[in-house]
C-alpha cells in the first residue's frame, strides 16, 4: 500500500541520481534539502516524530553561477496537478528566492515530468485565491511548461530550464 507520504519516491530518487550526474561532470551542485525531525521515544522504542518545523524547498544548489532551489512534486492525478500538492510555505520561499526557482511536476499516469516556471507557478498559485482553478490542468503543461527529458541525464530538468533561462 502507497502512502502519501512515500508517493514519488521513484520520481524523488530519480533527480537524485540526475544530480549526482550533474555534479560528476561539473555541470552543477544541487542537493537534497533534509527536513529536521523531532522524535518522541518511550525508552528505546519510538512511538511518534513530526517535522520541526516548516522546511524550505526539496532542492537547492548552484548552476552556470547562479542559485537556484526548486520544489518536486509527483501527482497520480492523469488530468490535472492539484495545488493541494504544495504547502504554502514552500510555494512562500521559491517567491522570495532571488535566484532561479521552480517545481518539477511529474504525472505518474503519463511518466511524464514538465518543468514549472516561478512565474507561472507563482500566477497560478495566486489565482487560486481570487476564484480561479485549485489545479492546473495535464493538457496546460503539453502546451505552455517544458518537458523534461531522458537522454544523457537520467531526467535532465536543467536542459529543460536552459530553455527558459535568460542569459545562462
Amino acid at each position: 500500500m502507497s502512502t502519501f507520504a512515500n508517493r514519488g519516491m521513484a520520481f524523488e530518487a530519480a533527480i537524485t541520481y540526475t544530480n549526482e550526474q550533474y555534479e560528476m561532470k561539473g555541470v552543477a551542485n544541487i542537493k537534497k534539502v533534509s527536513t529536521p525531525w523531532k522524535v518522541i521515544r518511550k525508552g528505546k522504542k519510538i512511538v511518534n516524530a513530526f517535522p520541526e518545523g516548516p522546511s524550505t524547498v526539496d532542492y537547492m544548489g548552484d548552476w552556470n553561477g547562479q542559485s537556484i532551489c526548486f520544489e518536486a512534486k509527483s501527482t497520480k492525478n492523469p488530468t490535472s496537478f492539484p495545488f493541494s500538492n504544495f504547502e504554502e510555505h514552500q510555494i512562500e520561499f521559491i517567491r522570495h528566492w532571488k535566484g532561479i526557482g521552480f517545481a518539477l511536476i511529474h504525472f505518474e499516469s503519463w511518466d511524464k515530468t514538465y518543468l514549472l516556471e516561478k512565474e507561472d507557478l507563482l500566477e497560478k498559485w495566486d489565482a487560486q485565491f481570487e476564484g480561479g482553478r485549485k489545479s492546473i490542468p495535464y493538457e496546460w503543461f503539453g502546451k505552455n511548461a517544458p518537458l523534461v527529458k531522458q537522454g544523457c541525464y537520467m531526467l535532465d530538468y536543467l536542459g529543460a530550464l536552459k530553455d527558459t533561462v535568460k542569459a545562462v
